[in-house]
């Protein structure tokens, strides 16, 4: 327990970022992995409890009851669904670290957050670090995914993909988190764009460490996953979500690398489409996209797509 007892406001090292929705049968799971949290420096665990219906408010409320000093917990009155539930849940967010858990997830190393706060504290290089994770799927499969070594991703790299699994990332702290663009309420994650607006921010670059700490449920139902199946939508969303950070002021230093990012992401939801049988509508995609930004290496690569269909 990190010197629970002691905790001063100013003090605070690290939030832990935990949106809870209905998930009854994990939140305890979730809660006692970050309570065995064995660190140096002291910690708060901010849960947003969107409106459950089911156990889940009564068992954050115990915990909270229980650990007043370590546990920040909100129930919204009506639900906000996922994403105005993490843009209300970000605005309580302080220190210096946020770490992201949700509370389906749960962490399997209890100095998960002591490595990876230290790292940073040690390599201002770096304003986002990941770990290995372990992914649950519903039939109780486990898929073990960890560098053997550190791997470490440009701003560019972190534009074109995602490399940081959501319950295994660290990353310091901005203003802007607390306060976050409205657009933001109807992305469907955000995990993704707070890591490029906290690289921006501190113009540096995100890695991921090797060794497992984390456990993230796949297939649980939730709104988030259910975004990220199919591969055109996930390009779509992603392109969204780089159009709006284009419109914000404070990402204006990066717009080249943004821009370039969002034609990449529509070029791969082209390419998907395609893949999923929907070649009129990829291709008329594709026209717009060629229209606006001329490439012949796109044209190339998407002529080449069309052959290996036939």
């Amino acid at each position: 327990m990190p010197g629970a007892h002691h905790y001063k406001r100013e003090d605070l090292i690290a939030s832990i970022f935990v949106l809870a929705y209905n998930q009854e049968k994990f939140i305890r799971q979730t809660l006692d992995s970050l309570l065995a949290q064995k660190t140096s420096f002291t910690f708060k665990i901010v849960i947003g409890d969107d409106a459950s219906t089911d156990l889940t408010s009564s068992i954050c409320e115990e915990y909270a009851l229980k650990f007043p000093q370590v546990i920040d917990y909100h129930r919204n009155e009506e639900n906000l669904g996922l994403m105005g539930n993490f843009v209300q849940t970000a605005s309580r967010l302080e220190g210096k670290y946020i770490a992201i858990c949700d509370g389906d997830d749960y962490w399997i190393n209890e100095e998960k957050l002591e490595r990876q706060v230290s790292f940073l504290e040690e390599n201002l290089q770096y304003a986002v670090v990941g770990t290995g994770v372990q992914l649950l799927l519903n039939d109780g499969q486990i898929r073990e995914k960890s560098p053997a070594h550190l791997q470490e991703y440009s701003l560019t790299e972190m534009i074109a993909d995602n490399k940081i699994v959501a319950p295994t990332a660290v990353f310091r702290n901005y203003k802007t988190i607390q306060s976050l663009p409205s657009w933001f309420k109807d992305m469907p994650y955000g995990d993704w764009p707070l890591y490029l607006m906290a690289l921006q921010e501190y113009q540096a670059k995100a890695c991921v460490l090797p060794g497992l700490t984390s456990v993230y449920r796949l297939q649980t139902g939730g709104e988030s996953f259910k975004m990220r199946q199919t591969l055109s939508k996930v390009y779509k969303n992603n392109a969204l979500i780089l159009e709006h950070l284009l419109s914000e002021k404070f990402m204006k230093s990066i717009s080249k690398e943004l821009k370039d990012g969002w034609k990449a992401q529509k070029f791969k939801q082209v390419l998907a489409l395609h893949n999923e049988n929907h070649a009129s509508k990829a291709f008329i995609y594709f026209c717009k996209l060629s229209f606006l930004y001329p490439s012949l290496q796109r044209l190339k690569h998407y002529l080449y797509a069309l052959k290996k269909r036939t």
